[in-house]
């Protein structure tokens, strides 16, 4: 148990609950620690079980890409049709706006299109006063001595 980290639970026993539980919980959260609390394993256990268990592995990571798609998904739904934000005024409620996220936006159209919405960045070397770089170039041949006649 000396490898234990702060707050993890001894090994546990491979069933097809445990497993099914904490790939359960890690398709809701997308977060391995928090899968494992859920699911009641340590993170060492859960890690030596996907270094045993090529299918485990497989499915861990089908676990995230779903959880991945449903981060996305929310993304998406918090750009495009926002999130109703309270409004107060004098400490009573007053009313609500439509918030919309910009910069979820921004970060979705890089992904879907970086051809059109990556950032460019254009490089330029010049020498001295903007000028051109001087470059030199030596060779220097080198005559050896061979000992056969």
């Amino acid at each position: 148990m000396a490898n234990l980290i702060k707050g993890d639970k001894p090994r546990t026993n491979r069933t097809p609950k445990r497993r099914a539980a904490f790939l359960a919980s890690l398709k809701e959260t997308c977060n391995i620690t928090k899968a494992c609390e859920l699911s009641g394993l340590s993170r060492t256990t859960a890690y030596d079980w996907r270094g045993d268990d090529p299918d485990f592995a497989v499915d861990w990571q089908k676990a995230l890409d779903v959880a991945a798609d449903l981060l996305e998904e929310e993304a998406v739904r918090r750009a495009k049709d926002g999130t109703l934000k309270p409004v107060y005024q004098g400490g009573e409620l007053v009313g609500h706006i439509q918030e919309y996220s910009d910069t979820l936006m921004i970060f979705l159209l890089k992904g879907a299109k970086p051809q059109k919405y990556m950032e460019r960045r254009a490089v330029e070397a010049s020498g001295p006063s903007g000028g051109p770089i001087q470059a030199e170039i030596k060779i220097e041949l080198v005559k050896t001595q061979n000992s056969n006649p």
